[in-house]
């Protein structure tokens, strides 16, 4: 499996930003976790505060998980949220 194949893997999703109402549409890989998608949200969005990615029905989603264990796949909405136990 050569690195032409984690190409064909690669799928779109739209992340809604809580609380600015901003969506990002970001390319990932299944293989990507919940926390470096959060790293690159916050990098984007210049974020200062704690942050979680929730799913459209608020459940939120561990950082440690890959996005297709969380069940992201092509064309998922994610929100991204203030870390609602703070930090």
């Amino acid at each position: 499996m050569g690195s032409g194949w984690a190409l064909m893997n690669e799928f779109k999703i739209t992340v809604v930003h809580s609380t600015s109402g901003k969506e990002l549409v970001l390319a990932v890989e299944p293989q990507f976790t919940v926390a470096s998608l959060l790293e690159v949200l916050v990098e984007n969005l210049q974020l200062k505060d704690r942050f979680v990615l929730a799913t459209q029905d608020n459940k939120l989603l561990n950082p440690d998980v890959t996005l297709q264990e969380a069940g992201v796949s092509e064309g998922g909405r994610l929100i991204l949220m203030p870390d609602p136990t703070g930090g």
